[in-house]
């Protein structure tokens, strides 16, 4: 299948959908022509993942510079990266740096992951999919609330 340029922002709409809406399967398996299509296509898909996880942290501190931080779940206190997978923790430096519009250090990150392992990119890309999931739903979840709060039924 042909994947024409301006077909990557409705795929992985899509494909966030039907992950948000409980088929992460079946959304990632909407992104495979983008990745079959080459670097190019691929690095678009990346940056458009990178949006997507990013949308919240932007939107709700402009101007900010952002980091790698993690917290712990359990004890709710600050915890390292280290800790992390390391494809998860190259995702989070792909995203940090989309999220500065720093375009040399997200290139220089995709492509020494394009470049190495293909099972350490392919789980990267899987981390960085995932973190724009969780974004997705978290938005979806809040525009629930809000269209809750606005019905008078």
């Amino acid at each position: 299948m042909t994947v024409e340029p301006a077909d990557g922002p409705r795929i992985v709409g899509e494909a966030l959908a039907h992950a948000a809406a409980g088929d992460p399967s079946g959304g990632a398996e909407l992104l495979i022509p983008l990745i079959e299509a080459g670097p190019v296509s691929t690095y678009a898909l990346a940056g458009m993942l990178a949006e997507a996880a990013c949308y919240i942290a932007r939107r709700d501190y402009p101007g900010a510079f952002f980091g790698l931080g993690a917290d712990n779940k359990r004890t709710r206190q600050p915890a390292s990266v280290d800790d992390f997978k390391p494809s998860v923790v190259s995702a989070a430096r792909f995203v940090a740096a989309w999220a500065n519009r720093d375009q040399d250090t997200a290139t220089a990150l995709f492509l020494t992951l394009y470049d190495g392992p293909e099972d350490d990119f392919i789980d990267a890309l899987t981390a960085l999919f995932e973190m724009a999931v969780a974004t997705a739903a978290a938005v979806q979840a809040e525009e629930r609330r809000a269209r809750r709060g606005r019905d008078t039924r």
